[in-house]
């Protein structure tokens, strides 16, 4: 008989990296498979599914569930009127928010926990080595673009960028001396290194995370403004170095990106107008877009949020309830929605987190997310000043999140974005950094 934790694990493994490369494998080396990934990745779903209700153990955890379920019966079934089979199929996009958290901490209390956390590490170093490779082969074959999503493929650019960056810095805090700051990142020379794909797939959050990622690793005493001194001008010549980089490899103006106008109709667009009749008439079949050119059609982010409260004050759920869940799965075994039949025009394409849970659950579900994130990442007291540091840059990216991608719907990016915090409150004995505690501000 398998024993229970070999069994929880390698569940556990199989639905990450099948989630996490499915993308590259389906559209890079074996493309004959793509036609299964919506059948495997709802294995993958349901896999999930019985895990964390397996692994349910906290009261907490029980409340997060029954929450979100009593919130998703009520603004899908009970006041949209929507199936109960759209409800739980669009439940699936929460998964990772409710289960994540659970299956992680059953893995960290568990007795072969030490053993579990080991293995964490080396997956995390493979993951990272991973993208190195995928998205170099991917900017080869087709440039500094959306393709650029490493093992999760075309579209999962800012994710996976994201993702980098928060990897990375909890391996390089792993072995980091805050009063040798040059000698400590020539020690961890190869987490640096691994941050370059960020710059081959056009993620212009990258230059954020970049500043936070080493402005965190900075340490905060009475010799800090004495460090600047030097630190500083070094920083301005690297962002100067890799924004000209940047700006090579995707083949852009300095001028052009860093104008006012670029800002403007990257987020909410300068004729909108015009963008909205476009992607109206491509919804109603009157003009046919090249599908590998859908960006043509994608209402800017910031639009989005504006353009769809009239939609949903229309609704019988509003603003406080939306438009119920399962706006964004459906159309193979399960149909779509009618509100999302009505407007794909603005759901489709790219979406940031607020918009894709306030067209859902509304502002409901707005503070029943906040609430969640509280009670996962923030509830507990954090001394380790490293893993305050690793906490702020989730926090960061999460703020981001809300107005630039919808990266928290999937699995295996809030396995990533939970497990570093829990590696570092479950695992502060492995954690060889050395650190000047009564002089930290942070």
């Amino acid at each position: 008989m398998v024993e229970r934790y070999k069994l929880y694990y390698r569940l556990f493994l199989a639905i990450f990296w099948i989630e996490t490369c499915f993308g590259f494998v389906a559209e890079e080396l074996l493309p004959f498979i793509e036609p299964a990934r919506n059948a495997l990745f709802l294995l993958c779903d349901v896999a999930t599914l019985i895990l964390g209700l397996l692994t349910l153990r906290k009261r907490g955890d029980w409340v997060v569930f029954g929450s979100f379920y009593l919130l998703a019966i009520i603004s899908t079934v009970i006041v949209n009127r929507e199936s109960w089979m759209t409800m739980l199929n669009g439940s699936r996009d929460f998964f990772g928010l409710i289960f994540a958290v659970p299956i992680l901490r059953w893995f960290f209390t568990h007795e072969r926990s030490d053993e579990f956390k080991a293995s964490m590490i080396k997956q995390l170093n493979i993951w990272l080595w991973l993208q190195a490779f995928c998205v170099t082969e991917q900017f080869i074959r087709y440039g500094a673009n959306d393709h650029g999503g490493g093992t999760m493929g075309e579209g999962a650019s800012g994710m996976v960028s994201m993702m980098i960056y928060l990897v990375s810095f909890f391996l390089i805090t792993r072995n980091w001396d805050s009063s040798d700051y040059f000698g400590s990142l020539r020690r961890n020379w190869k987490y640096i290194f691994l941050l370059y794909p960020s710059f081959l797939n056009e993620t212009k959050v990258s230059f954020i995370l970049l500043a936070a990622y080493f402005v965190l690793l900075l340490k905060y005493d009475r010799k800090l403004l004495l460090r600047m001194t030097y630190i500083l001008p070094l920083s301005v010549l690297v962002f100067i170095g890799l924004g000209s980089l940047y700006l090579n490899l995707t083949r852009q103006e300095a001028d052009e990106v860093l104008s006012a106008e670029f800002f403007e109709d990257y987020l909410y667009g300068i004729d909108l107008d015009y963008m909205v009749d476009v992607a109206i008439m491509v919804q109603d079949g009157d003009i046919e877009v090249d599908p590998r050119e859908w960006w043509s059609v994608d209402i800017p982010r910031m639009a989005k949020l504006a353009l769809v409260m009239p939609e949903l004050r229309e609704r019988k759920g509003g603003l406080w309830l939306g438009a119920g869940v399962g706006q964004f799965k459906g159309g193979s075994i399960v149909s779509e929605t009618r509100f999302y039949s009505y407007n794909e025009w603005l759901l489709s394409g790219s979406r940031p987190w607020s918009f894709f849970v306030l067209v859902q659950l509304g502002f409901a579900g707005l503070i029943w997310y906040f609430g969640v994130i509280c009670y996962d990442l923030f509830a507990k007291k954090v001394k380790n000043a490293f893993a305050v540091r690793n906490l702020l840059l989730i926090a960061l990216c999460l703020l981001i999140i809300l107005l630039y991608n919808d990266s928290v719907r999937f699995f295996n990016f809030c396995v990533m974005l939970f497990l570093l915090p829990l590696l570092l409150q479950y695992g502060s004995k492995d954690i060889v950094q050395k650190e000047s505690s009564d002089s930290e501000v942070i």
